[in-house]
């Protein structure tokens, strides 16, 4: 049996649901009308007014990760402003700006964006170094006068010779030519034949007029009917005119940069930095600006070297690596432990060629490794100093071997910096670090744009 509904009323039955759907439909139209005018009028006001303008949350250009044992302060002493200044004040009078200025304009490529604003480079790098990275050790822990020797500070000079154009005013003597004819009644000059003009000139008058009754001869001077033989000559003589002019001129100046040296124990000040520098091509092209990744990591590479300049039992160990590495694994690391040595190496950074086609970033650690490990066994390397390993890379990593072994059983720190976008995803990497800084330039000059 088929039970079928009895209509209300009179007629069709009428569904309230679609009733009440055909009703609100064209209210629904009509406000997502109004919510993209209003969307387009914000858009349109906010490129002319900042107080319309959408503000977009950004991720933070830098992320350092520490292990448990840095977060307790183990490892790591807070850095004070007078700690970031004197390291901001060296690199500006050993021109270390300039140079990367130099190395960023470097990298452009044809119709494609570069960095070349020298300010806005300070600017990052200014902000990199008050950031007080892990691997940076802008600040350090000196030993008390009661508890052992303390250190003793001594100045050294490294000295630098530049070329600078200045351009200032200046007082100039413009020479002019000038020429002016004078008379005289007497040769040389040209004859001429003019009339007397006053009565000093009657003097010179023929004698026929100076027998001339007195009346007569004023009369005739008054006329203008005298005449008189003169000998006029041209003389020209050399005047100087003093002018006010900007001029532009070229000097050569030789600075002395004063050094802090602090002389302490190497137990107790000393610092050994093994330094991984990545020298591929991808640092320059993968990257917006171009080659922003580069001078990101010359930066850091730069500003951790300027930061131990005046320790002097900080070593630095320094290879280059890509597909190859420089020097070749089979030779001895470059080696920096005095004030020349640290500014040598500073020079090398800045001629480092980025045209490496691979990151082989195992290679540049078991090599690293290895050198630790011959000079742990030669007692090169005193024991009471930890050695740090400072990786520069944007490539990515894939563990295997024992790597993660023997930097564990060496007591070696690895500190890595990651640089670009790409480079954060490497959690093997992540895992065997010490510490683990992503720095991103990209989202710095998003965040200063977008202020």
């Amino acid at each position: 049996m088929v039970s079928r509904e009895r209509p209300l009323g009179r007629g069709r039955p009428m569904c309230l649901p679609r009733a009440v759907e055909r009703l609100l439909a064209p209210i629904a139209r009509l406000i997502g009308t109004l919510r993209s005018v209003w969307r387009l009028a914000r858009e349109l006001l906010g490129a002319f007014i900042p107080a319309f303008r959408k503000k977009r949350k950004l991720r933070p250009w830098m992320i350092v990760r520490r292990t448990a044992k840095l977060k307790q302060g183990v490892d790591g002493v807070e850095a004070t402003e007078d700690d970031v200044r004197k390291l901001l004040e060296r690199m500006r009078s050993l021109e270390d700006l300039g140079a990367l200025n130099h190395a960023a304009v470097g990298f452009r490529g044809a119709g494609e964006d570069y960095l070349a604003d020298s300010r806005q480079l300070e600017a990052m790098v200014t902000e990199l170094v008050r950031q007080n990275p892990p691997f940076l050790h802008i600040a350090r822990e000196f030993a008390a006068p009661e508890e052992g020797p303390h250190s003793q500070h001594k100045t050294e000079y490294i000295v630098r010779e530049t070329d600078v154009v200045v351009t200032e005013p200046v007082r100039l003597l413009i020479p002019t030519e000038m020429e002016e004819v004078q008379e005289s009644r007497r040769p040389p000059g040209y004859p001429v034949v003019r009339y007397a003009k006053s009565l000093s000139d009657l003097r010179a008058a023929p004698l026929l007029y100076q027998t001339m009754p007195e009346d007569l001869l004023i009369a005739r001077l008054v006329e203008g009917s005298v005449p008189l033989l003169a000998y006029n000559e041209d003389r020209r003589y050399l005047m100087f005119k003093p002018e006010e002019r900007i001029y532009t001129h070229s000097e050569h100046r030789v600075s002395r940069v004063p050094v802090e040296i602090e002389s302490d124990e190497e137990g107790t000040g000393g610092r050994l930095m093994y330094m991984l520098f990545d020298r591929s091509m991808s640092l320059v092209r993968a990257c917006e600006p171009r080659g922003i990744n580069a001078v990101m990591e010359l930066a850091i590479a730069v500003a951790m070297a300027r930061a131990d300049l005046g320790r002097e039992y900080s070593r630095y160990y320094f290879r280059t690596f890509a597909d190859k590495m420089a020097p070749l694994p089979q030779d001895p690391p470059l080696m920096a432990r005095t004030v020349a040595e640290k500014d040598d190496l500073v020079r090398k950074l800045f001629q480092v060629n980025f045209s490496g086609e691979a990151t082989r970033v195992v290679e540049a650690l078991d090599v690293a490794i290895s050198d630790i490990e011959r000079m742990i066994e030669s007692g090169e390397h005193a024991p009471a100093v930890i050695p740090h390993i400072a990786l520069l890379t944007d490539g990515r990593f894939t563990l295997h071997g024992d790597l993660g072994v023997r930097l564990k059983r060496l007591g070696i720190q690895l500190d890595t910096v990651l640089i670009g976008r790409e480079a954060a995803h490497n959690s093997d990497l992540v895992r065997i670090s010490t510490s683990v800084t992503a720095v991103d330039p990209e989202l710095y000059f998003q965040a200063v744009v977008a202020a």
